[in-house]
C-alpha cells in the first residue's frame, strides 16, 4: 500500500487542529520514516510584533511528529507527546511555512523524532525533538 494510503487509512480526515493550521501533505516515505509538511502561517497567528507566534510554530512541528509517529504504527496504537522541545532560530513572518520531520528510533514504548521548520524563504527557523507515548487503540470514552 503506498505511503499516503497509509496515512488516509490512520486519518480518513484531517483533525480540526490541522485543518486550522493548514496542513497540507507535500511528502511521506515509510520507509526512510520521513515526512514533509506545509502550512499556512496566517495573520491570525502572528504576535504584537507581526511574526508568527512560537506555540504555532510549536503546534506545526508537533502536529507533523505525531502524524508521522501514528502513521508508522498503522493504526496500531496512538502516539501522543509526552516531551516536546522546541529551539527557535529566527523569527517567522506570515506565509507558507514547511516542516520535515524523521523519526529517529521506535521502542516499546516510545518513539523519538525531531523535524525542522522552514520559513517561506526556505530558511532554518525552528527545530524540534519529541518524544511521544506508544498508547494502545481503545474504543472511544462514553
Amino acid at each position: 500500500m503506498p505511503d499516503r494510503e497509509i496515512l488516509k487509512t490512520v486519518f480518513p480526515e484531517p483533525s480540526d487542529s490541522s485543518r486550522s493550521l493548514g496542513f497540507e501533505l507535500i511528502s511521506l516515505d515509510m520507509t526512510a520514516m520521513t515526512a514533509r509538511v506545509r502550512f499556512d502561517g496566517r495573520q491570525e497567528f502572528a504576535n504584537p510584533a507581526g511574526y508568527v507566534q512560537g506555540g504555532f510554530l510549536s503546534a506545526m512541528l508537533d502536529d507533523t511528529m505525531g502524524m508521522l509517529a501514528a502513521v508508522k504504527m498503522k493504526g496500531r496504537a496512538m502516539p501522543s507527546t509526552i516531551d516536546l522541545h522546541t529551539t527557535f532560530v529566527r523569527p517567522v513572518r506570515v506565509g507558507e511555512i514547511e516542516v520535515a520531520a524523521r523519526i529517529r528510533n521506535v521502542g516499546r514504548q516510545i518513539i523519538f523524532a525531531d523535524a525542522v521548520l522552514f520559513d517561506k524563504r526556505g530558511k532554518e527557523a525552528a527545530r524540534s525533538l519529541a518524544s511521544l507515548a506508544i498508547n494502545p487503540m481503545k474504543a472511544p470514552a462514553k
